[in-house]
């Protein structure tokens, strides 16, 4: 949701466009800044990569490199490729997704396919001497090519993957270090909450006003994210917003469908791309956008992550067979 907003915008409503006094600038600055969606896609990248090394880790289960690779490109690829089409058909191009979010799912399936490598290492030297090591160095050496740079994305597939690597690397140490006993007091948790909203406003302000760009501070900002999720990770169950984590299901439909839904929208009514809109189409918009992404996520993503799952299990099956007639064999 953090990224649709920063990508929506707001409404023409809550705009301020005088800046004359000084309480107006400090308000504007405020709003201009609050949604950090590039911010966000970094929280995104700590959380996947705790997701991923989550059932691996302190070695307690084998990868299956087959299974694992087959089941991630389906799980990410299909409603991709099902979006591009969709795009496509109606008139837009690939860029149209790619501009938005695409460039962080393209790195997503670098770190999949690169996982199996990441693990071997981060088990040999440790996963805190392996951030640490890739911290500076990955920064050394992305940073320098294109130094102006004011996005993220700037440097290309490969070495915008290089640069959000260490971010997903403090997910794999987040849950290398998770432990069920850690309690967590919800004045610490606030306190987080706020620290790293003022961060990531930080960040964008420092964009904004002093043309330092985001691959300059989005990797520090993953160091405090990486703390604020040690925290939350702890949360009680039954504490949860449940309309959350019921919507946290269909996410991932919602970040590739809310850019190409609103300029959509924006185009068959006739409005600019970047317009601000009135708070009533403001709003229709953001609720078609939610409509269309959740039902995007019931006939595309939902069957793709239950075949994902059902091809992976098949091949651990027969792994299992194979493994068991072999030692049989031997036997």
């Amino acid at each position: 949701m953090w990224v649709t907003f920063f990508h929506l915008g707001f409404p023409l409503t809550f705009s301020i466009t005088d800046r004359s006094s000084l309480i107006y600038k400090i308000i504007g600055a405020t709003i201009d800044c609050f949604f950090c969606g590039p911010a966000a896609v970094i929280v995104f990248f700590v959380i996947s990569g705790f997701c991923i090394h989550f059932p691996y880790r302190n070695e307690r289960n084998k990868l299956n490199i087959l299974s694992f690779i087959i089941s991630r490109y389906i799980r990410i690829l299909t409603p991709l490729l099902i979006c591009i089409g969709l795009v496509n058909s109606f008139g837009m191009n690939y860029d149209t997704v790619g501009r938005l979010v695409g460039w962080s799912i393209e790195c997503e399936l670098i770190y999949y396919s690169l996982y199996p490598i990441i693990l071997l290492v981060g088990r040999k030297f440790s996963w805190l001497n392996f951030v640490m090591i890739s911290f500076p160095i990955i920064l050394i050496i992305v940073l320098p090519r294109n130094p102006t740079a004011m996005m993220y994305p700037s440097f290309g597939l490969f070495w915008n993957a290089l640069l959000g690597l260490p971010c997903w690397l403090l997910g794999c140490m987040l849950a290398e270090q998770w432990t069920p006993s850690n309690k967590t007091s919800k004045i610490i948790k606030y306190i987080w909450r706020i620290v790293i909203i003022i961060l990531s406003m930080l960040t964008f302000s420092l964009m904004l006003h002093a043309q330092i760009g985001f691959p300059w501070t989005l990797n520090i900002f993953a160091l405090a994210a990486f703390f604020w999720l040690k925290n939350e990770l702890n949360h009680n169950k039954e504490n949860c917003f449940s309309i959350l984590e019921w919507a946290g299901k269909w996410s991932y439909s919602l970040y590739m469908m809310h850019g190409p839904v609103a300029i959509l929208y924006n185009r068959v009514l006739g409005f600019q791309d970047h317009e601000s809109l009135n708070a009533t189409h403001w709003l229709i918009r953001l609720l078609i956008v939610l409509v269309i992404s959740y039902i995007f996520y019931l006939v595309f993503e939902k069957p793709s992550h239950k075949f994902a799952r059902y091809i992976s299990h098949n091949i651990k099956s027969i792994n299992n067979a194979v493994s068991l007639k072999f030692n049989k064999r031997n036997s």
